[in-house]
């Protein structure tokens, strides 16, 4: 009967480390760890750029422009960083899956920026987790005054004085002389202020 019981011991020894091995292959309660949840991210819309264009000193068109900033779920902190030249309703705050209404409108800086473009972009940022973090890029054109346009200078007028014999000048509005054909004439100079006669 020895060899029997000694199989027996032998047994239970072999099935208790075979336990032991698998308790330390896997950690107890690990089946009933749950998964962790997907983090919600910053959507942002519309997906196009913002422009905005006029004279230099203004009113620049459009008046506004519009995002919704808004989760995929749960709430998100967000924070906006726009140009110098463009201010938003809300630089930073808390949205949902319902969103928020953001307008970007141009500020008194662009009043006193030269003719050119400038930008460069808005920028977006999920301070919760940073996904869905974005930009979009911005653009103010600044237009030169238009050239302006000189009206034509009148004719210059002519007067002729005394008649006499031979060539002569002729005494213009401007204080001027020009030479003609017509008989010579007497004439008294503006820009001297005193008489000279022609003979």
């Amino acid at each position: 009967m020895a060899p029997f019981r000694y199989q027996i011991a032998i047994g239970a020894s072999v099935a208790f480390l075979g336990a032991s091995m698998m308790m330390l292959v896997m950690p107890s309660g690990a089946e009933e760890k749950p998964g962790r949840l997907s983090q919600p991210s910053l959507i942002v819309t519309p997906a196009g750029n913002v422009a905005f264009s006029g004279p230099r000193g203004g009113p620049f068109s459009p008046a506004r422009f519009e995002f919704q900033v808004s989760s995929t779920a749960g709430a998100v902190s967000y924070s906006i960083r726009t140009p110098s030249w463009l201010t938003a309703s809300s630089n930073f705050g808390t949205t949902d899956i319902r969103g928020v209404t953001i307008t970007l409108t141009v500020n008194a800086n662009a009043s006193h920026l030269s003719p050119g473009a400038y930008g460069p972009a808005v920028a977006f940022t999920n301070v919760s987790n940073g996904k869905g973090s974005t930009t979009r890029p911005a653009k103010l054109i600044v237009q030169a005054p238009s050239p302006t346009v000189q009206a034509p200078s009148p004719p210059r007028a002519t007067t002729q004085i005394a008649p006499n014999r031979g060539a002569g000048l002729l005494l213009d509005d401007r204080g001027g002389y020009l030479l003609t054909t017509e008989p010579a004439v007497c004439w008294r100079s503006r820009l001297a202020r005193h008489e000279r006669g022609l003979c």
